[in-house]
């Protein structure tokens, strides 16, 4: 089984140097790693020529105004492997990371991907509860993710983490990546829950186990945030929720999938519940918020039922 690495870089590259050093320690090394950078990335290429070098093939791709879905879906298209192997640049996946996954896909062939943990560092001094439920969506489209949470036994489950999963060359090539979902910088949300549901649709099974670890070092982000809130955010994270939401769910869930988002909602994108818990806290923010989540709910509607529209 060869299994290549997809990182997904944003100009770190101190953390890439650590990513890399833990690739490098794995039982089972990858057989291959593509990076994908910015063309004003000038030192990652110097990082892994030092860390790497000839040991691991290695290629990097670039990433251009098309976003970074469409360099992943390009990257895959150059692929000749068995199994493709998700994570970010702030990821440092333990030494059995790759050992596990191809003994998984291997005794479970029902399973398209298989996926673990997303471990952040700053749960280690924490003693976080149990969770019962993770990557689940449920019939009316509210999303249990969890997958940095510790839960009891492994499961099979609806979506994995982008920074922790693994996923056969051969289905991702033949479903592809959303290139509708919004996106900004680096940032893509929700692109892993997109594939999950595709991925079941077609009748496969995704494998999630707590015992395959990535430890996660959450990075700078070079966005547009300003005073701590991302406006951008909040409306193209909403987007993306309702486009993948929409296409997804069954005729009644679409229905009491917006009477919930719209009167409850999350501590992402609020509802009305959502933005009057908050206004202690928040003030006329909260409001800002709720409205930068309602023209997000209304753009991805649009995008669902007018395809040729969406941006």
């Amino acid at each position: 089984m060869k299994i290549n690495v997809l990182i997904n870089s944003v100009n770190r590259p101190k953390d890439l140097e650590r990513l890399l050093q833990a690739l490098m320690a794995q039982i089972r090394r990858p057989d291959s790693l593509y990076i994908l950078i910015h063309p004003r990335d000038t030192e990652s290429g110097k990082h892994i020529e030092t860390l790497v070098g000839s040991a691991i093939p290695w290629t990097l791709a670039c990433k251009d105004q098309s976003g970074p879905l469409v360099a992943m879906q390009h990257a895959l298209q150059m692929m000749t492997c068995d199994v493709v192997a998700f994570t970010h640049d702030d990821a440092a996946p333990r030494a059995d990371w790759l050992e596990k996954v191809a003994s998984t896909l291997i005794t479970k062939p029902e399973c398209a991907g298989v996926g673990g943990r997303d471990f952040p560092v700053t749960a280690i001094s924490q003693n976080p509860p149990l969770v019962e439920k993770v990557g689940k969506v449920t019939w009316y489209g509210k999303i249990i993710a969890q997958h940095h949470l510790p839960c009891v036994g492994a499961r099979y489950v609806d979506f994995l983490s982008g920074v922790n999963a693994a996923y056969r060359h051969d289905i991702l090539v033949a479903t592809g990546l959303d290139i509708r979902l919004q996106w900004q910088q680096d940032t893509c949300w929700h692109w892993e829950m997109s594939l999950g549901l595709a991925v079941k649709r077609q009748g496969w099974k995704q494998y999630y186990d707590p015992e395959l670890i990535v430890d996660h070092y959450p990075g700078k982000l070079f966005s547009g945030q300003k005073d701590s809130y991302w406006f951008a955010a909040t409306r193209r994270r909403t987007f993306n929720e309702t486009l993948i939401l929409m296409n997804y769910l069954s005729v009644l869930g679409r229905g009491c999938c917006m009477i919930y988002a719209l009167l409850i909602g999350s501590p992402d994108s609020y509802g009305i519940v959502q933005c009057l818990r908050y206004w202690p806290r928040d003030g006329r923010l909260a409001f800002r918020k709720w409205m930068d989540a309602m023209r997000g709910r209304y753009t991805g509607m649009r995008a669902w039922l007018y395809p040729g529209l969406c941006p």
